[in-house]
């Protein structure tokens, strides 16, 4: 049975992000831990959130890397992690998933609320967890869904390594389906009609591993995930 999260709808990303914006204005404080994907999607936002200087929060950590890094070198041209270290707000990069893992565990463990700000492919991937494009084309996984089977088997943890995700580059390190369940609120965020395509497969029914971004339609989580989106669904 289909589960919908709260949908948002607006007319660009540029009213999109300022929704997210004052979505997580009202729902953090200086007991919240933020987490922040990356991409290109949210890159304004967190410009705006360190122009603005209103966010207060616990500590702000990273939904998922690359292995060119590149996603933290997008999170701090934006001056965001400039303005934490101003308040002596600390912020969690991904070196290695065993030590993220062990960071990360300890700080969501001990915070009452959790945030994060997730964004979806075009092809329905989340976070770093990679969508099957065989499973999409209706083949057997086979050893092509090993990254998604490696995810799997560990699913005790909070963050996990993928190596061969369908795009480069190919190794990533990333929070889990379990790390996600802890958030308290998931702000996700899809623009572009690129995105027509994995919301419309985020809807169907069928199996996560094909297409990650069906996480947030399950039970439990869509009831704390806010959609916003310029697309219609």
């Amino acid at each position: 049975m289909e589960t919908f999260p709260q949908i948002i709808t607006v007319e660009n990303q540029e009213q999109g992000l300022d929704v997210a914006k004052n979505v997580l204005y009202k729902n953090v404080d200086d007991q919240t831990l933020l987490f922040l994907s990356g991409g290109s999607t949210p890159k304004d936002l967190y410009s705006a959130l360190a122009k603005e200087k209103k966010l207060a929060v616990k500590a702000v950590g990273m939904v998922d890397e690359r292995k060119d890094k590149s996603n933290y070198k997008m999170i701090k041209s934006t001056e965001l992690i400039e303005y934490l270290d101003g308040l002596k707000i600390k912020f969690y990069p991904i070196i290695s998933a065993a030590s993220y893992d062990r960071n990360i565990r300890k700080i969501i463990d001990s915070s009452k609320n959790k945030v994060a700000i997730m964004g979806i492919g075009a092809d329905g991937h989340t976070a770093g967890l990679p969508a099957s494009p065989k499973l999409q084309r209706g083949e057997p996984a086979g050893i092509q869904n090993s990254s998604i089977r490696q995810a799997q088997d560990k699913i005790q943890n909070y963050v996990t390594q993928i190596n061969n995700f369908p795009i480069e580059p190919r190794e990533r390190i990333t929070l889990t389906f379990n790390a996600m369940s802890k958030m308290d609120l998931l702000i996700v965020l899809a623009f572009g009609s690129a995105k027509q395509n994995a919301l419309r497969e985020m809807f169907k029914e069928g199996p996560i591993e094909e297409i990650p971004a069906r996480f947030y339609t399950r039970p439990d989580i869509a009831k704390k995930t806010i959609l916003i989106t310029d697309q219609k669904i």
